[in-house]
């Protein structure tokens, strides 16, 4: 296919350039740009796996997001990938640092570390959870980088195998830890610490081990990942958080290639620092002088409980904010800021769409047309949200159709649709067949994040009512069996 477009563009640009030598030119370099920008790009390959045979099933697109930081889980869209009859897609690798990808085919969601470049050999496979969704998305299902014909295995893998390890190390010092504790009441004489010691050694010698591993040691956010499980190991093993957090920022002090604001891109590097510093703001107050050193702008003293600078301090205040918000740590940002770490500190956007966005948006009609939202516009919309399958989603698509019968007899300025979020064109067709009347609305979106971010869709059956401008009214209506019609009176 590339040799057929060379040979349809050199023909163009002898044409050209025999007529006017400056447009031929310009084409000429204008290709060269794009052809070496596109062949600059790593397209990686994935495939959905669980599905079986029933192709109908299967997802036609995946939405791919990127996290911009591992504290809020917050990401940005990236792309619409196109799935295959087969189960397969492809995207782009990262540029320069590895990512943390999210791919979203609602109910279902992925988390993926990808490294950039041509550094990822394998093809990544999302598996289908055996078990059945319990809400409409954001349900997190397994993933793996499948390296057939690929010699060396993949460092997700191995990160795997050690995580299993310390699953099962776990099992066998469980009652020993609980005793130890003083949760088996005063069976404490009772812990074998020569044998804790024994697995601990055990534990610690794979994470050594796997930490020097080559492709590890490439890659900091894998590294991060087995700290974080070694963190975890120490919290479980009793070290007081006082001892964890000395132990933490003498090893932090020894990686200075790394900025805060770079490191809580890494999930690793947060479930660590999380590990350690969840409560540090009670531990902190244990003498009541926390309060007294905020209200004094005493920053000193909090850097020096916390063990590092201005980032970490930062990052400490405003997790003691998130973690419990309270007036005294919401005092210290407002007088100083979050300068080093602002990333934290943006205004989150609002997803719900207002009348400009639900204008521009079409959506398929039981003949499978485009039609334009703008339908809607000069009279109040209730939307019921539904799916096909759901029992409850039909029950209430016929009470719906009750209110909307009851509605015309004194109120002229409502219009009723039934919207499906179905993720196929089979289930769609399905929900179709089950119109009891052809002068029922229906109408069709998919399994479209975006339409279950701009409709605030939650749940299903919901009802989500738009204003006679196209304004979301409101997202958390009454369903029609349980007073809809009564909410909808009192609109004026």
């Amino acid at each position: 296919m590339v040799g057929t477009l060379v040979a349809s563009f050199l023909k163009l640009f002898w044409t050209l350039f025999k007529t006017n030598l400056v447009r031929g030119l310009f084409l000429l370099f204008a290709f060269i740009t794009a052809f070496t920008s596109a062949s600059s790009q790593e397209i990686l390959n994935g495939e959905l796996v669980g599905w079986g045979p029933d192709i109908s099933e299967l997802p036609s697109f995946l939405f791919l997001y990127k996290e911009v930081d591992a504290l809020t889980n917050t990401v940005e869209f990236v792309d619409v990938l196109t799935v295959d009859v087969n189960g397969n897609f492809s995207f782009v690798s990262p540029e320069s640092r590895t990512e943390v990808y999210e791919f979203e085919a609602p109910p279902w969601s992925w988390r993926v570390l990808v490294r950039p470049g041509a550094v990822e050999l394998d093809t990544l496979k999302l598996l289908k959870s055996s078990s059945g969704p319990t809400r409409v998305r954001g349900v997190m299902a397994k993933s793996v980088w499948h390296s057939e014909g690929v010699s060396e295995m993949h460092p997700s893998i191995k990160y795997d195998s050690l995580r299993m390890l310390a699953s099962t190390l776990d099992a066998l010092v469980l009652f020993d830890r609980m005793a130890q504790s003083g949760a088996v009441g005063s069976s404490a004489k009772l812990v074998d610490v020569q044998y804790m010691d024994s697995i601990n050694s055990v534990f610690e010698d794979a994470c050594s081990k796997l930490l020097l591993d080559e492709d590890i040691q490439e890659s900091i956010f894998y590294r991060d990942l087995i700290k974080s499980r070694i963190w975890q190991w120490r919290s479980d093993s009793g070290m007081s958080k006082g001892e964890m957090r000395r132990v933490w920022y003498e090893e932090e002090s020894r990686d200075a290639t790394r900025s805060v604001s770079e490191k809580i891109t890494s999930p690793g590097w947060c479930a660590s620092w999380v590990e350690v510093n969840a409560s540090w703001f009670v531990e902190a107050d244990e003498d009541g002088e926390l309060k007294s050193w905020v209200e004094a702008g005493n920053t000193d003293s909090i850097a020096i409980f916390i063990g590092g600078g201005v980032s970490e301090m930062e990052l400490a205040m405003w997790w003691w904010d998130r973690a419990k918000p309270n007036s005294t740590a919401s005092l210290w940002i407002q007088k100083n800021g979050l300068a080093e770490l602002s990333i934290l500190n943006r205004t989150v956007v609002e997803k719900v769409w207002c009348s400009s966005d639900l204008l521009s948006k079409t959506w398929t009609n039981p003949s499978i047309d485009l039609v334009p939202l703008d339908e809607l516009y000069g009279k109040w919309s209730v939307l019921l949200i539904l799916k096909s399958g759901s029992f409850s989603c039909i029950r209430e698509w016929e009470a719906l159709h009750a209110v909307e019968e009851l509605m015309k007899n004194g109120r002229l300025d409502f219009r009723f649709i039934a919207v499906s979020i179905d993720g196929t064109q089979s289930k769609w067709e399905d929900l179709i067949s089950q119109r009891s009347s052809s002068n029922q609305t229906l109408r069709w979106v998919g399994a479209d994040p975006r339409w279950m971010d701009g409709l605030a869709i939650s749940s299903v059956p919901q009802i989500v009512v738009l204003s006679p401008e196209l304004e979301v009214y409101s997202y958390s209506a009454p369903i029609p069996s349980r007073g809809l019609g009564k909410y909808l009176q009192k609109i004026k």
